[in-house]
């Protein structure tokens, strides 16, 4: 404490160490003898005499007090040898001497360093006190002979008092320090520990840091009016400051950092004339007082720290968990207090609005901090005249606007940090700064943009640079490489461009290097000579190359390269032995593990998203690695190489091939994680029966047995065991009280769901797809959940279990044998999902689910539901999609329905709705599929306007009783897939006055409109649409040829997949939905029929290997184009029942995936084409033509069609299957010449038969005539003349193809 008051230049009194024992022997004396003089005077009368002595004798006192003899009599002690020095203790000269030296060259800085010294964290306050004992021993010693000479003559003990009743506010403290504070000894208080007296017996310093003292503080101090330090710090104190310390007038140093205080600083301590340093800081969230203006008053304040710590180096990285929370603003007035140099608001969080400018005059400062509160406005400009500062932070508050470019002229700067505010523009718009001492700069977390900061590279005492998450742009300097001295480069998170300069390798001293998140393109090679680095994060970037410029830097500890698209192997990693994370997880990394086998020190590894093979046996010994992530790669093998690894607490190797068992887990005490799904494993769950599991996914392998192995597994809170093998109950899982997330569809479990009555913490349950019986009973209690899915099971019962699942978002429940009623309070009003369909719910749609503001899909079909549909569904402002298909609702459509802005399905169809079409959907400019077929709607659909439609994909209205013409704004529907007017009433010819240039409905792929009264010629746009597969015209009246050009039908040409593939319907895993319009890949997913193979096949979707052409039972003519070898596609062609002519042509050998072709009642005429006997041909149908000759043997053509192939009709054909032989069928016909012909010309004469011979080929020419008029008028005697066939094999109803063959 003298440390400081010499600093301050007051004059300090302290004996010399060599004279204590000569001056209280003589005044002890001296006590003596006046005690026995005044005892001697009383006896005999003579007490003036006496007193004269007396008086003397205490001059004599007051002499050897005087601050001057302490030197003298060193000196005459030095000078006769009389006066034995004690060794240990400096002479009083040096001492003295010493303050000389201070205050004459110590100045305002010798003063800071005193202070600096003195309010330190922990290691600074005990430097404090233990650097300097021999000289606080030696005040001590100084003071208490100076006290025992005076102890009889002292007669106050006001101060002693003060003291006790400070310790009676104590409750505890350390190291009995406060044990000799006792009312027995209360005389020689300035001896008592942690207490410094002056000269005149007057307490001037306090110092009880680190006692751990637990109590409160009472007002006790106030009374020590010559206090000048006070030392309360790393404390248990729990109190407020006492208000009445602000009349200790003398106080310069008031230290109560780390304590439990709460309330404000009293407004009183303006009074405290004196203060120069006030550290209030660290006490926790309760002091969370405002700071009151009255600091301003404080003249001589040089430090104030009410921030988390002491900081005056800028290195402390530590920072304490407990902070103040003072709030509100900060005064200005503190701008009065010029002699500042260290201001500390830091870590209050509540300090609001904006920084005082008229802290500009604070020009003293060389420590400033607001970090970690809610400042806001911008930085004051004014701040740039702190021409002295060395410490600006700004960190973690809400600052905006532009950094202020006057802030760059500070050339004593060595640490700024504005992060994390949100700070705009370019951070420097000079080119240079005169920030040359600048070593530490962060400007990370705002919203700085433009290029790179370029004055930075002339920092180059740079040794940290933390520019993260902003907006920067552009690409790195090439001189980056001018920072020799960077140690931390950390510019993650902008949109950074272009390649790592190659200066980069100059930085040598680098240790942390951070680019996670930015545009970077290049190779790792300007790293090649960053030995020192220890740290590399360039995930999220499009970096390319191999690993292999790392492969010497030694002392690289964690390396994170995530999401690039790296290629090559991990080998440059082999020798990189101080490895301990490694994240390379996203990239295009090849080969196998190997590389990674002797990286003892790993403990994390993620390499999943990559092209590895091999096994896992690299990572056998690696037996610090306690998180394993290779999932999404192609390893094979098994889970052996893993049994020893006994730290690994996270195990994902999801999506590989691995096969084998789960039994080298069993001993894998730590594990919490496990994801081993979408792998080859077999086996049971027994391995993991005594692990203690938080999360368990293996869905999709091949595990059996049951679910027993889990029922232990109590810490248990994510199932996923979906698509497998397993089979038993649910009982396992009865006493898993804390699982959350339970899915176990597509199994084979049984019983009932009653295992999961008290699950109460359930909120995800995925069971469908299993066996399960009984009814939704045991759910009732489940009141936190969200997400149901049992569909597909066998499930009783009604809804009402599910009354008070008041959380319930997703309810799928389809495909089982639900019953009653739909009652409106069955269902959670926060709903998002709702999918019933597939069950046996009868009675109306309740009104009352327009009432659900989350709805977003509706699927109410396949049941049993009836009346009409309630307008109130209009109010579903959300919904996506509405299928209420396939029950018995009546009545109309509602206009209302056209309110629905985001609906994309409307599927109503199959019910007995009635009416016409609301013109009103027009305005469901989100709908993307329109299905009204079979139902009993009347009028046309001109009137609706298509245009509004854009996104519309499908629109499908067959079976109802619609009729007019075409709609011709369909054609603005530029992404229509679908078009289905089949079976309806429509009449007219189809449009055609678009340019054949311009093809209309471009995506077009499927056109059905048979089964209508359309006629006239086919319009040109229809051969020119590019991505047709299904072009259904039957039934119908047009008329015309085949063009000759046939290019314009891209989609027959074709040939992407093999003819054989099938390709099965959309799976379903847990929450997809039920198939509706979409395309997947080339596949529609439509229900769609169509005539083929002689049959009506009804198709679930359309196949993108799926291509037919229907013109049948029309009034088309002519032959057929050689074009038609252009659709290599081509699947099913049924020209039935029209008027083409001619020979059938060879192009049908280039159509090598046809497999139905009926050409049957036409014309045709010639023989059979051999290219018809390929064996991919299993339809055939030439019946009611006119075609002759011998039926094609190859390939067992004969064998393979029945006679109904080619009878009725077709006369002239011969050969098997037919019963009529070739050889026969010529031998009759050479028969009959010879013996009718021969006779004729011998009976006749020559005149007779010349008139015969002119006659006959004109009668046969009138007959021809006549028949073929009749046939081409009357399609009913042509038919009739041609022994008309049976033609109710049309009509069977079958499914074919992907589905069921026709029997």
């Amino acid at each position: 404490m003298h440390l400081l008051r010499r600093s301050t230049g007051r004059a300090s009194v302290v004996s010399s160490p060599n004279l204590p024992a000569l001056r209280e022997r003589f005044r002890m004396l001296s006590i003596l003898v006046l005690c026995c003089l005044q005892l001697g005077a009383c006896a005999v009368g003579q007490e003036d005499t006496t007193f004269r002595e007396i008086s003397r004798i205490e001059t004599l006192d007051e002499t050897l007090q005087d601050p001057d003899f302490d030197a003298s009599a060193e000196s005459a002690g030095k000078e006769h040898g009389s006066i034995n020095i004690e060794s240990g203790f400096p002479p009083a000269s040096s001492v003295e001497a010493h303050m000389g030296q201070q205050q004459v060259h110590g100045g305002p800085r010798s003063q800071r360093e005193l202070q600096q010294f003195k309010l330190q964290d922990q290691a600074i306050d005990t430097s404090f006190t233990n650097r300097h004992e021999p000289l606080h021993r030696f005040q001590e010693e100084s003071a208490h002979s100076r006290a025992i000479s005076r102890t009889l003559l002292q007669d106050s003990f006001g101060e002693a008092d003060a003291l006790l009743q400070f310790k009676a506010e104590i409750e505890s403290y350390t190291d009995n320090a406060l044990d000799g504070w006792t009312t027995g000894n209360r005389s020689t208080y300035c001896s008592w520990t942690r207490v410094i007296c002056d000269d005149e017996l007057h307490v001037i310093s306090l110092n009880f840091s680190g006692l751990k003292l637990n109590g409160t503080l009472g007002p006790s101090l106030s009374k020590l009016e010559y206090l000048v330090d006070l030392d309360l710090s790393h404390n248990v104190l729990l109190s407020k400051l006492p208000v009445e310390w602000g009349r200790l007038q003398r106080l310069q140093t008031m230290n109560v950092h780390d304590n439990f205080l709460f309330g404000g600083v009293p407004a009183e301590y303006g009074n405290m004339s004196s203060l120069r340093v006030l550290y209030i800081g660290e006490q926790g969230e309760f002091f969370n007082g405002f700071i009151p203006e009255e600091l301003g008053l404080l003249s001589e304040l040089e430090v104030l720290a009410l921030g988390t710590l002491f900081n005056f180096d800028s290195k402390q990285e530590y920072y304490p968990n407990r902070s103040n929370k003072m709030r509100g603003p900060i005064p200005k007035s503190i701008a009065n207090c010029t002699k500042l140099w260290y201001l500390d608001f830091s870590g209050n969080s509540y300090l609001t609005g904006p920084i005082p400018r008229e802290y500009g005059q604070l020009v003293n400062l060389e420590y400033l901090s607001f970090e970690q509160n809610n400042f806001t406005g911008s930085i004051p400009s004014e701040l740039g005249n702190l021409t002295n500062i060395k410490f600006l932070h700004l960190r973690k508050n809400a600052l905006e606007r532009e950094f202020p470019v006057e802030l760059a002229s500070l050339s004593e700067l060595e640490f700024l940090n504005v992060g994390n505010n949100y700070l705009t523009g370019s951070f420097l718009t000079v080119e240079s700064t005169s920030w040359s001492r600048l070593e530490k700069l962060f400007i990370d977390r705002n919203n700085f943009r433009g290029g790179f900061p370029r004055a930075v590279t002339a920092m180059t005492a740079l040794t940290e640079f933390y520019m993260f998450n902003n907006e920067f742009t552009g690409g790195l300097p090439e001189n980056l490489g001018q920072l020799a001295n960077l140690l931390e480069f950390e510019f993650s998170l902008n949109q950074l461009g272009g390649e790592l300069p190659d200066s980069l390798n100059n930085c040598t001293q680098l240790f942390l290097l951070g680019a996670t998140s930015n545009k970077l393109t290049g190779t790792l090679d300007p790293l090649r000579n960053l030995s020192l680095l220890g740290r590399l994060d360039v995930a999220n970037n499009n970096l390319n190359g191999t690993l292999d410029p790392l492969r010497n830097l030694s002392l690289l500890g964690r390396l994170n390269v995530a999401n690039n698209n790296l290629n090559g192997t991990l080998d440059p990693l082999r020798n990189l032995s101080l490895l301990v994370s490694l994240n390379a997880r996203n990239n295009m990394l090849t080969g196998t593990l190997e590389p990674l086998r002797n990286l003892s020190l790993l403990d994390s590894l993620s390499a999943d998203n990559n092209m590895l093979t091999g096994t896992l046996d690299p990572l056998r010994n690696l037996s610090l690695l306690d998180s394993l992530y290779a999932a999404n790669n192609n390893l094979n093998g098994t889970l052996e190489p893993l049994r020893n690894l006994s730290l690994l607490d996270y195990l994902d190797v999801a999506n590989n091939n691995l096969n084998g068992t789960l039994e080298p887990l069993r001993n894998l005490s730590l594990l919490d994680f496990l994801d081993a799904a979408n792998n080859n494993l077999n086996g049971t769950l027994e391995p993991l029966r005594n692990l203690s599991l938080l999360l368990i996914d293996v869905e999709n392998n091949n595990l059996t047995g049951t679910l027993d192995p889990l029922r232990n597994l109590s810490l248990l809170g994510y199932l996923d065991a979906a698509n497998n093998n397993l089979n038993g109950t649910l009982d396992p899982l009865r006493n898993l009280s804390l699982l959350r997330y339970l899915d176990a569809e597509n199994n084979n479990l049984t019983g009932t769901l009653e295992p999961l009555r008290n699950l109460s913490l359930l909120q995800d349950l995925l069971a469908g797809k299993n066996n399960l019986t009984g009814t939704l009973e045991p759910l009732r209690t489940l009141s936190l959940l969200v997400n149901l899915y049992v569909a597909n099971n066998r499930l009783t019962g009604t809804l009402e279990p599910l009354r008070n699942l008041s959380r319930l978002g997703t309810l799928y429940a389809s495909n089982n044998r639900l019953t009653g009623t739909l009652e409106p309070d069955f269902i959670s009003d926060f709903i998002t999902f709702l999918l019933l369909n597939d069950n046996d719910f009868r009675g109306p749609i309740p009104a009352e689910l327009g009432k659900l503001p989350n709805l977003l899909l509706l699927f109410l079909h396949n049941n049993g539901l009836s009346e009409p549909i309630p307008t109130s569904l209009a109010d579903l402002k959300n919904i996506y999609e509405i299928n209420l298909s396939n029950n018995f609702l009546t009545g109309g459509i509602p206009p209302e329905l056209g309110r629905l802005q985001y609906m994309r399905y409307l599927n109503l169809h199959s019910n007995n709705l009635t009416g016409t079409i609301p013109a009103s959907l027009a305005n469901c400019s989100s709908l993307r599929n329109i299905r009204l077929s079979n139902n009993k709607l009347t009028g046309n659909v001109t009137q609706i306007d298509f245009l509004q439609l854009r996104s519309l994909e499908s629109f499908s209205v067959n079976g109802n009783q619609l009729g007019g013409e075409f709609p011709v704004s369909v054609y603005n529907c530029t992404n229509l897939k679908l078009l289905d007017l089949s079976s309806n009433e429509f009449s007219g010819e189809l449009p055609d006055n678009y340019e054949y240039s311009q093809p209309v409905m471009r995506e077009l792929r499927v056109l059905k409109l048979s089964s209508n009264e359309f006629g006239g010629r086919l319009p040109g746009w229809i051969w020119k649409l590019p991505e047709l597969q299904v072009f259904d015209l039957s039934h119908n009246s047009f008329a015309g040829v085949w063009p000759t050009n046939l290019s314009g039908l891209e989609g027959f040409s074709r040939l992407e997949a093999s003819p054989d593939d099938a390709g099965g319907g959309s799976s379903v895993s847990n929450l997809v939905l039920p198939v509706r319009v979409e395309v997947e890949g080339r596949k529609l997913l439509e229900q769609i029929s169509i005539e083929a193979k002689g049959s009506r096949l009804e198709l679930e979707y359309v196949l993108e290997t799926l291509f037919s052409i229907d013109l049948s039972y029309n009034q088309l003519s002519g032959g057929l184009p050689y074009a038609l070898g252009e659709l290599r596609g081509l699947t099913y062609l049924n020209l039935t029942h029209n008027n083409f002519s001619g020979e059938i042509p060879q192009v049908f050998e280039d159509l090598l995936r046809l497999q139905s072709l009926d050409l049957s009642a036409n014309y045709f005429t010639g023989k059979i084409p051999a290219v018809l006997s390929r064996p991919s041909l299993s339809y055939l149908n030439l019946s009611y033509n006119f075609l002759e000759g011998e039926i094609p043997t190859a390939n067992a053509f004969s064998t393979r069609y029945d006679i109904s192939s080619f009878k009725p009709g077709n006369d002239q054909l011969c050969g098997a299957p037919l019963e009529i032989t070739c050889a026969a069928q010529d031998s009759n016909a050479i028969g009959s010449s010879a013996s009718l012909g021969a006779p004729s010309f011998e009976l006749l004469d020559g005149t007779f038969w010349r008139a015969f011979e002119i006659g006959i080929p004109i009668g046969v020419v009138i007959v021809i005539g006549v028949v073929i008029g009749t046939l081409r008028t009357m399609p009913c005697a042509r038919h009739w003349l041609l022994r008309t066939q049976d033609f109710a094999r049309h009509s069977k109803d079958g499914r074919y193809g992907v589905f069921n063959e026709p029997t």
